[in-house]
């Protein structure tokens, strides 16, 4: 059998075992989910079509993430060539190609991701009035009449939710049949693997008690998922002709278990809220969850036995052995995706039979009472996702900077304390009590997002995570894709990245940012869905950073800027943390309980916080007080900063070359750097 036909066969067997999947779970359960949630059977149409279309969904996304991830993970952008020979000797070359397009193997994964995207598109659309049908327990026809699609677009959250993904997708359709350029197509995977996200924050684990924990495990779990196996299929077909080179392999070998971990570890938390006890395990939902982890182990299994052996180096006297790989791990990733669709279309045992209250409904767990120093030192509860970013942030800085030790090189022990103390603080703020109080209180959540947005990453910057970066991740080698140190060297050089960090765009980001989220309906939305207040943190860590690099970042900026000049946005920035704080002190609308997020407070009705007004007062002191001491951290690393520079020290150097490697992949000259004494000196 040719390479070309295995590959062919290895898809249409994952993808038919995926549907008879999710078609088998649907008959064999029935009406069964739907008289659980205590809504009418909405027909055998509904009752089939809703998880088939879901299915076809997921497909879509999976071949057009995976499509994009090929582009930007196993290809690179072409070195600038003459698209126009010279006519005759001694004539001029025609004129060049912009540097960065996309390489043909790009090209081609960037047109299919194109095509796929748009069937994305159309799924998402066709699965809304089905999902709208099966949610509200009515007929599909009943649904399609005039006003009944738009009464329920109203009504549920759900169809809203399709709605942004079928947007999105269509923007990643347009945008991959306009792309020719490297770096875009970065930028076109972040959508994608974006638009998978609406759906599953109204899905199951965002119901009931635990749903924060649920939330931030299945919002790890499903993108990653759709990336490995949308790869492994992009990987398939590309190597239909050519087979994967030795590199390609490794690459995947790496990619494929970590993809694993993070399925293991945030598959293991959702389960343990959706399927909390043994008993669970007797249910549907339990038989097939168990099934899923089985699938799992199985997968984690056949990676370490075989994966190695798969690798052309060693592969040739067993040519197919790469072929036989894929095709196991496609009908294996094929059938999780198949059991998933199948797990969310039956009710999860957690949800059943289980009497909540309001703050498990509203919050997803109990708040042992009052606030004080001791339960918010004491009483952690782990966020998923920032505890679990804390911890990688925090191991790959060590493990860069044991390796630049190793080689005999230098690297300053404050940077390293510097960027340990930013991991330790994003994992206090966000899992330790005050973490725990921050959605129910507004004094404790203005306290963790001053400490996220300004404190953090004011300690990231004095890091220098990509000048370690630079000296600690090996370039690739000649005829190789482009590895992590190339992608931080081409995100860092990029027009996007010069202007972020431009005074006139960062500084009102960074000022303005506080005034829009908390002076309009986001604010309460923020603080009704557990969704939405990660997405503020993140949000938030990610503007601070783009404050703290030009302001007191030791890292080379894409484009030069005078000390002075920093000291400049540093003061400018300083009178907007006051009158932010002013104006939250002396507002009477009590801010996060409107109608948007469903007058969260007063529903939560905490008998240690009625007075609103009065949190509101103290957390508008607290932003004041966290505001003030980090500009006041930032001058300080200033002025201590140009002291030591005037004596001969400087604390920004970057370490041997990379100034140039972001010059001369952002089109520039390159960037002035401090002499290589200079640059080993510690801070």
């Amino acid at each position: 059998m040719s390479r070309r036909l295995r590959t062919r066969v290895a898809i249409c067997a994952g993808a038919l075992a995926a549907l008879s999947i999710v078609v088998g779970i649907a008959l064999v359960a029935g009406a069964y989910p739907f008289q659980v949630w205590g809504s009418n059977d909405p027909g055998i149409v509904v009752r089939l079509g809703a998880p088939v279309l879901r299915l076809a969904v997921d497909a879509a996304a999976t071949v057009c993430a995976g499509s994009l991830g090929y582009t930007v993970l196993f290809t690179g952008p072409e070195p600038p060539q003459h698209s126009e020979p010279p006519v005759s000797p001694g004539a001029p070359p025609g004129p060049a190609q912009p540097p960065g397009t996309v390489s043909p193997q790009g090209y081609a994964a960037l047109r299919t991701a194109g095509r796929w995207a748009a069937v994305w598109c159309v799924a998402a659309l066709l699965v809304l009035p089905f999902d709208a049908a099966a949610t509200s327990g009515l007929p599909l026809h009943r649904v399609l009449t005039r006003g009944g699609l738009r009464t329920l677009l109203d009504a549920l959250e759900a169809p809203k939710a399709w709605l942004l993904t079928a947007g999105v997708a269509a923007v990643v359709a347009v945008g991959c049949r306009s792309a020719l350029r490297w770096r875009t197509a970065w930028v076109l995977l972040g959508l994608a693997l974006f638009a998978v996200l609406p759906p599953l924050a109204v899905g199951h684990s965002a119901s009931q008690t635990g749903h924060d924990l649920a939330t931030s495990a299945i919002m790890v779990h499903v993108p990653v998922a759709v990336l490995w196996l949308g790869v492994l299929v992009a990987l398939g077909r590309a190597g239909r002709r050519v087979p994967p080179s030795a590199a390609v392999w490794r690459r995947y070998r790496r990619l494929a278990l970590a993809c694993w971990l993070v399925l293991a570890g945030s598959g293991a938390v959702d389960a343990a809220v959706l399927a909390p006890n043994v008993g669970a395990l007797s249910t549907g939902y339990g038989l097939l969850l168990g099934a899923k982890v089985a699938i799992l182990a199985a997968l984690g299994g056949l990676g370490v036995l075989f994966r190695r052996r798969a690798t052309p180096q060693r592969g040739l006297a067993r040519p197919g052995w790469p072929m036989r790989l894929f095709a196991v791990e496609v009908l294996l990733l094929a059938a999780a995706f198949g059991a998933s669709v199948g797990l969310t279309h039956l009710p999860p045992p957690a949800l059943l039979g289980r009497r909540v209250d309001g703050q498990q409904l509203l919050l997803g767990y109990h708040l042992p009472g009052p606030p004080s120093l001791a339960r918010f030192a004491l009483n952690w509860r782990v966020e998923v996702l920032f505890a679990t970013l804390s911890a990688v942030l925090a191991a790959s800085y060590a493990a860069g900077v044991w390796r630049v030790r190793g080689s005999g090189r230098r690297w300053p022990w404050s940077r390293t304390a510097s960027w340990l103390a930013g991991c330790l603080l994003l994992l206090v703020v966000t899992s330790s009590g005050l973490g725990r109080y921050a959605p129910a209180m507004f004094s404790a959540q203005t306290a963790a997002h001053m400490l996220i947005g300004m404190l953090a990453p004011l300690l990231f910057a004095l890091g220098g995570p990509l000048s370690l970066a630079e000296q600690a991740l090996p370039a690739a080698a000649p005829g190789e894709p482009p590895g992590p140190r190339e992608w931080l060297a081409q995100a860092q050089g990029s027009a996007l990245a010069r202007v972020l960090t431009q005074p006139l765009v960062c500084l009102p980001l960074f000022a303005g940012a506080p005034f829009l989220l908390y002076f309009t309906p986001a604010f309460d939305v923020t603080v009704r869905y557990h969704w939405a207040h990660l997405a503020m943190d993140a949000g938030f860590l990610a503007i601070g950073y783009l404050f703290a690099w030009p302001v007191v970042g030791v890292d080379p900026l894409p484009r030069p800027m005078p000390d002075l000049l920093r000291l400049a946005m540093l003061v400018a920035a300083m009178p907007f943390d006051i009158v932010f704080g002013a104006v939250i002190i002396g507002t009477r609308r009590i801010i996060g309980n409107g109608d948007a997020g469903a007058n969260m407070y007063s529903a939560l009705a905490l008998p240690w916080a009625h007075n609103l007004a009065v949190d509101q007062r103290l957390g508008g002191v607290i932003a004041l007080a966290i505001g003030e001491v980090s500009y006041l951290f930032a001058l300080v690393v200033l002025v201590t900063r140009w002291s030591r520079a005037s004596g001969g020290a400087d604390d920004r150097g970057s370490g041997g070359g990379y100034e140039e490697l972001v010059a001369a992949l952002s089109g520039h000259e390159a960037l002035s750097r401090p002499s290589p004494e200079k640059v080993t000196r510690s801070t």
